[in-house]
Parts: C-alpha cells; sequence; structure tokens
C-alpha cells in the first residue's frame, strides 16, 4: 500500500508538466503565426517604398496577402493576445494595397476606437482618410486630411496628407486649390523626393492653366532639384514646350539642343528632333524645319515618328507652298506608316480631300439637252468642290469663286438655292458684307419660293413665323402632322399630304407624303379591298431602296395572308400565285407553306447557327464610303446586310456580303469600308459575355449580323 501513495502526486505533476508543454507549443504556434505575417508585411512594405525612390510604386500583391491571412489567425483565434493591434494595422494596410478598401476601413476603425493609445494610432488616421478618398467619399477623406495636415502630428505624415489633398485637387483640375498643399511640401514638409513630386505637380498645373511664363520657371525650379535621367529629359523638354507658347523660339530649342547633344537620350532623338523641326517651322525657317522633318521620315525606326515627320511635311508643301500634289505623296506616307494616330488619320482625310479635289475640278460641261438629273450631279460636284476648299483647305478665295460658278452655271439644280445660302454665310465670314449677304438671302425667297431651303433663308433673315414662312413644303408637311396628331382632322391632314405630292415632286418629303397618303387610307377609309395592297406594291417598285420603300415592303408582307384569303374566297388562284410571286421574289409558288424569309439566309451562320445581330457603330472606318457617282442615276439607299467576323480587339478579320444593291461600284466600296472598319473592345466584349458566345475556332473572332447604311447624299434626294 505504501507504494501506491505517491502515485496520484507524481501523476499531479505529469499533468502539470503536459499542460505547459501545450500551453508552450500553442504559444509558439501562435507567435510564429504572427511572425511570418508581419515578416511578409514588412517585406512587401521595403519594396513599395523602394520603389517609390524611383518614381513608381510597386504593389508586391502576394506578400501583402500572407500578411492578411496570417494577421487574420491571430485575430480569429487569439482575440486577448497583446499583437492584436498590430495584426489590426498589418490587415488594414494590407487591404488598402490589396485594394479592397472597405475591408481597409473596418479594420482601421476598429483599431482607432479600441485601441486608442496604439503606436498605429497615426498611421491607421492617414491611411483611414486614403480609404474614404478611393471609395469616392471624398468629404469625409479631405476632412481627416485637413485634421493631419493642420494638426499635431508627425512632420512626415503631415507631408503626406499634404500631398494627398495636393494630388487630389490636381486631379480634379482644381489646380488653385492643390497649389498651397503643394507649395508647403515643396518649402517645409517633404523629403526629397516628395519635394520633387511636388513641384512637378505645380509646374504641371500651370501648364495645364496656360499660365505657360509660371509653369517655364516652375520647370527650371524642378530641374535644381537633384533630377534623374527621366526627370531632366521632362522638366528641358517641358520648359522648350513653354518657350515656344511664350513665343521665346530659340530659348526652346536650346533646352532641346541640351538633349540632343546629351548621349543618354539618344533612344528620344527622333521625337527631340521633331520638336526642334517644329521650332524651326514656327520661327519662320521653313527650309530648316522640311530637312529635319525629311531626316527622321527616312531614319527613324519608328512608325509613329515617321507618321508624324510625312504629315508636317505635308502641312508644310500644302498650307506654305501650296504643292497639293508633293503634299498628297506626304500625307499617303503618314497614313501609311501609321493610321491610328491624329497625324496618320488626319493625313488619310487630307489626301482624300486632295484626291478629291482633282476629281471636282474637271468641269462638267452639259448643253441644252441635259436633264434635271445630270444637273443635279453636275452642281452637287460643284458643291462638294466649293465645300472642299472652305472647310478642308482652307482655301476661302477658291470656295467663293466655286460657289458663284455654281449659282450662275446651275440655277435650276436643286441645291442651286442652298449655294446662295452658303454664299450668303460666306460673304458675312469673310468679308463682312452685311448688305450683300441678306441680298443674298432675300434673292432664295423671291426666285426659288418652293425650294426645301426656304426654311434655312427665312431663319437666316429672322422672318421665322411670319407670312413669309410659307409655301415650301416643308410648311404643308408641318400643317399635315398638326392636323393629324394634335386634332385627328384626317381630311386636312389628306389635303396638305396631297399638295405636297401635286406641287413638289422634287421635294424631299416627296415620299413621305406620298406613303402617308397610303397608309392614312389603309388606316382610316378601310376600302376593304386589296388597292392598298396594291398601292404599296406600285410605291415601292417605283422607290427601290429608300427607307420609305423598306416600310412599304414590312406592310406588303403584313398584309399577304390577307390578300391571298381574298383570293381563294373568289377561286382567283391565278392571282394568288401572282401576288406570291411578287412578294416572295420566287416563280410558280403554289403552298404557303412554301414561303421562306429572304432574311433568313442572312442570320444563318457558317457553322449553321443563327448569329446576332451587331448594332455598334465602328469607332474607325480606314476606308470611309463615297457614293460613287457611277450609282447616281440608281438614287438607291438603304441598307445593305453583312456577316462580319470580329476579333476582340473589335477589329473586322472576316466578311461576308450578304445582299446586294444594283450597283457594283457602290457595293464595292460598301465593302471596302465594312472590311476597314474597327469597332469598340469594349461593345464587342459585351456583346460576347452578354450572349455568352463561343469563340470560333478558327480566327479565335466571333461572327456577327451587320447592317450598313447607305444614305444617299441630299442633292439627289
Amino acid at each position: 500500500m505504501t507504494e501506491h501513495k505517491n502515485i496520484p502526486g507524481k501523476t499531479a505533476a505529469y499533468l502539470f508538466s503536459v499542460c505547459c508543454l501545450l500551453i508552450l507549443s500553442l504559444g509558439c504556434v501562435y507567435f510564429n503565426t504572427f511572425y511570418n505575417g508581419r515578416k511578409a508585411f514588412n517585406q512587401a512594405e521595403s519594396a513599395r517604398k523602394a520603389s517609390l525612390s524611383k518614381g513608381r510604386e510597386v504593389i508586391q500583391s502576394n506578400r501583402y496577402q500572407i500578411a492578411v491571412d496570417k494577421s487574420l489567425k491571430v485575430i480569429e483565434n487569439h482575440p486577448n493576445s497583446g499583437y492584436y493591434d498590430d495584426a489590426l494595422f498589418i490587415l488594414g494596410v494590407s487591404y488598402y494595397y490589396l485594394k479592397q478598401y472597405g475591408k481597409s476601413e473596418r479594420r482601421l476603425r476598429e483599431l482607432m476606437v479600441n485601441y486608442q493609445d496604439s503606436k498605429y494610432y497615426d498611421d491607421a488616421t492617414l491611411y483611414l482618410a486614403k480609404t474614404k478618398l478611393l471609395q469616392e467619399d471624398e468629404s469625409d477623406a479631405t476632412e481627416i486630411f485637413e485634421d493631419i495636415f493642420r494638426g499635431d502630428y508627425k512632420k512626415s505624415f503631415k507631408s503626406e496628407a499634404a500631398l494627398a489633398l495636393g494630388q487630389y485637387y490636381f486631379d480634379s483640375k482644381e489646380y488653385d486649390k492643390a497649389e498651397p498643399y503643394l507649395l508647403a511640401i515643396r518649402d517645409s514638409l517633404g523629403n526629397d523626393l516628395e519635394q520633387r513630386r511636388a513641384q512637378n505637380f505645380i509646374a504641371d498645373g500651370q501648364f495645364n492653366q496656360f499660365a505657360f511664363g509660371a509653369a517655364l520657371g516652375s520647370y527650371l525650379q524642378l530641374l535644381g532639384m537633384d533630377l534623374d535621367d527621366k526627370g531632366k529629359y521632362r522638366a528641358l523638354y517641358q520648359s522648350a514646350v513653354c518657350s515656344y507658347r511664350l513665343q521665346r523660339i530659340q530659348d526652346g530649342m536650346d533646352y532641346l539642343n541640351k538633349l540632343i547633344n546629351d548621349d543618354i537620350y539618344y533612344d528620344s532623338l527622333s521625337v527631340l528632333r521633331l520638336k526642334l523641326a517644329e521650332g524651326y517651322e514656327l520661327d519662320g525657317e521653313l527650309l530648316l524645319a522640311e530637312v529635319i522633318y525629311q531626316e527622321v521620315a527616312d531614319e527613324s525606326k519608328n512608325n509613329l515618328q515617321v507618321a508624324e515627320a510625312n504629315y508636317n511635311l505635308g502641312l508644310i508643301y500644302q498650307f506654305e507652298y501650296d504643292e497639293l500634289t508633293t503634299a498628297k505623296e506626304y500625307y499617303d506616307a503618314a497614313a501609311k506608316a501609321n493610321r491610328s494616330t491624329f497625324a496618320g488619320r488626319d493625313a488619310f482625310q487630307r489626301s482624300t480631300d486632295i484626291g478629291k479635289l482633282e476629281e471636282f475640278t474637271q468641269k462638267v460641261k452639259l448643253d441644252s439637252s441635259a436633264t434635271n438629273t445630270q444637273i443635279d450631279d453636275a452642281a452637287a460636284r460643284q458643291f462638294e468642290l466649293a465645300e472642299l476648299y472652305w472647310f478642308k483647305l482652307d482655301k476661302p478665295d477658291s470656295a467663293l469663286i466655286e460657289i458663284e460658278y455654281l449659282i450662275s452655271t446651275f440655277p435650276s439644280a436643286y441645291n442651286a438655292p442652298k449655294a446662295m445660302i452658303a454664299l450668303a454665310g460666306m460673304e458675312m465670314e469673310l468679308n463682312d458684307d452685311s448688305v450683300k449677304s441678306d441680298s443674298l438671302l432675300k434673292a432664295v425667297i423671291i426666285e426659288y419660293p418652293g425650294s426645301d431651303y426656304l426654311p434655312e433663308a427665312i431663319e437666316a433673315l429672322g422672318l421665322k413665323g411670319t407670312s413669309a414662312d410659307t409655301g415650301y413644303a416643308g410648311y404643308y408637311l408641318r400643317r399635315a402632322e398638326d392636323f393629324l396628331i394634335d386634332s385627328e382632322e384626317i381630311d386636312s391632314a389628306i389635303f396638305n399630304y396631297q399638295y405636297i405630292v401635286d406641287n413638289y415632286p422634287d421635294s424631299k418629303y416627296f415620299l413621305q407624303a406620298t406613303f402617308s397618303l397610303i397608309w392614312l387610307a389603309e388606316t382610316y377609309q378601310s376600302p376593304g379591298d386589296s388597292s392598298v395592297y396594291y398601292a404599296y406594291q406600285e410605291f415601292a417598285d417605283s422607290f427601290p431602296g429608300t427607307d420609305w420603300a423598306l416600310l412599304a415592303s414590312k406592310k406588303i408582307r403584313s398584309q399577304r395572308g390577307t390578300i391571298i384569303a381574298q383570293d381563294e374566297a373568289t377561286d382567283d388562284t391565278k392571282k394568288s400565285r401572282e401576288i406570291d410571286d411578287v412578294i416572295d421574289g420566287q416563280e410558280n409558288l403554289e403552298k404557303e407553306e412554301d414561303y421562306t424569309d429572304p432574311f433568313a439566309a442572312i442570320y444563318k451562320g457558317p457553322s449553321g447557327d443563327t448569329l446576332p445581330l451587331f448594332l455598334n457603330e465602328p469607332r474607325l472606318v480606314n476606308e470611309p464610303f463615297i457614293y460613287p457617282t457611277e450609282a447616281y442615276y440608281l438614287v438607291w439607299e438603304g441598307y445593305l446586310y453583312f456577316q462580319i467576323k470580329l476579333d476582340f480587339s473589335g477589329e473586322v478579320i472576316d466578311y461576308k456580303m450578304m445582299t446586294k444593291s444594283e450597283s457594283f461600284e457602290l457595293d464595292r466600296r460598301a465593302k471596302e469600308a465594312v472590311a476597314s472598319s474597327e469597332f469598340d473592345q469594349l461593345d464587342v466584349s459585351k456583346i460576347v459575355s452578354d450572349l455568352e458566345l463561343i469563340e470560333a475556332a478558327e480566327g479565335g473572332g466571333y461572327w456577327f449580323v451587320y447592317k450598313y447604311r447607305v444614305i444617299l447624299p441630299d442633292h439627289l434626294r
């Protein structure tokens, strides 16, 4: 029995030692967890701060995420730990750099509420303001920053708050509000890096406000602040730009030459020489500018700079030397080098305009046998030539001559009154001659009382709403619509539409009025037979390709079943077959179930699936559509259907033309326009996402149906 008396004591000692070891072990696990989290956080912060000294903030997201994972274990498993506030701070800052601003704010607030004596309190306040700013809670954020800036905080905190406020107001383009904070950083609060950043903001703010004298002084001051090579380049380059704007051309060129003569900036030599050539051009030294532009165009390996150099050469030859043929050659070279920049796009447009000039300047000679259509075509070309000189080629005197030629040579043309109104505007803008301008406008009223352009002359003379504001097709169209919509006086509406049809056959409102008469007969008179159907059919056949004809075709299709039923009721099977032939374009169609919608094939994709319709307009058309003169006689406009394959960037990488007009040349130009179209990437990705489209096996693109609208020139309407 004696041997067993000490057993309970030994057992207690054993259990106590086991508990101690267990507690010690758990403590080690907890400490190691937090230590690893702190280590990852410190590494991420060290890397971020080191990157700032090089001018770019690098965020090591993986290390911040490790810090979050480890710190959360401390928060969740050891709420009474002495490292709790450390863990909260690590979480708040790490979430901030992981762009999880809501979580960051919650942890920072928890720290500030429960640990007001924590050594992290001030840092947490600063980061709280940052999170509020990035959550677009500007009011609270700026209030906290202001408290830090004006309160009892360390200098480094004040500097960071001032920088945040300065940058916030700078980004909001409130440069005057930004400047006091930036000046405080530059003059007293900031370290060397922060002072350089503040001075950059100050200089750029002045530049953006067109205060080029002040901006020049600020950029030059920046040069004395121990800049790296990149900072020195930007300060000198911006100093050159400011000097050019201040007409201190030689000073600007001197700043550029400092960079050109420094081998460090060899890779930027073409850019610097382009800006140097601009200085020579501004100084009137065109030959020296031309030499440098040509050297860049010939020697640069960068297509953007080649395009810029050729574009500037084109401008010199167009506007300084008036040598359009040579200018066009340079514009073509610029567009070929790169068409994605403004220089490339504008060069392409200017080349096209000069090409049009060569076409339009060939005067059309008409004899007494010329038809109205031929006269209108010739006048339209002449008007386009005048517009080209006025709007595109900056030759107002030539525009004046060409518009006067149109008025004197083609007085019966549809756009002759339009030309007189344009001439009136030219006289006012070019010669400030209100007397001549008004006399031309009054002549329009007297000589062309029924013209569609009459309202423009009336409005320009201030006579809108007076007794003079009547007697043209648009006036009767308004009356018809007022009677129809406001008071439902159908007979009065019909009278006014019919007046347009009888008296204004050349008006652009003629088709609308004609269609409206048929529609009114269908809607309000209900003749009860097939007369309305055949009226729509005759209308569609008479004016093919117009929007109104397309609308009539829809009406025909909607009434098809009714007409068949009427014909079957009278055993008129032959007539029914004829109607089927007219509508479907198929001969010997005997059964209704044989009918197939001709548009079904348009939507049938290469794999047999049904393609979605792409409704968005292109952001860029590299080969713009120009209505061909060869198709004028058709007077065709409307939609051409294509199937287009778009890659994810929005570029057309394949296409099929599914419908055609009656003009080969018109179809060719439409195909060129569609094939050269570039659509917005966001539009493509949204449709792909919304419809859950499957990427094509070949080419990585997506097929759509695309309606391309061909618009008839005004003078052909």
